[in-house]
């Protein structure tokens, strides 16, 4: 069976981010991720969603979102001015998704910029079935 896969290109403007986290968010749901680990990825896509739109050069922003059994692989994209890297790996918000997601690279290929960010799937604690 072929990995679902489900794309979605926005203008690339910041009312739209919420329609990228809200993608994303009811995927990992679905999946039956922890409310933690759904805000976690609402919160690392609109990151780096952010970001790529402050690097961007008007191009529309693209998310790719792959379902795997245990992991979401979300890939964000867009067209950047220049070859310059988009994330410092020093910066704040390269702290801030680090701490969001399980696993985060970004590439850069020719005027395309891509940030990837995976989420593993752990099964809930008992507390939180709790209440």
């Amino acid at each position: 069976m072929d990995t679902p896969t489900v794309t979605l290109r926005v203008p690339p403007l910041a009312d739209h981010v919420a329609l990228l986290r809200t993608v994303v968010s009811g995927l990992a749901a679905r999946r039956d991720y922890t409310l933690e680990q759904v805000d976690d990825l609402r919160m690392a896509v609109e990151e780096a969603a952010v970001l790529l739109l402050r690097n961007g050069q008007g191009s529309p922003l693209e998310l790719n979102a792959t379902v795997e059994p245990e992991e979401l692989c979300v890939e964000l994209s867009t067209d950047i001015a220049g070859p310059d890297a988009v994330v410092d790996p020093t910066s704040f918000s390269w702290m801030i998704l680090e701490a969001l997601t399980d696993d985060l690279s970004t590439t850069v290929q020719g005027r395309r910029a891509s940030l990837k960010l995976v989420k593993h799937r752990q099964p809930p604690t008992t507390s939180e079935g709790q209440g």
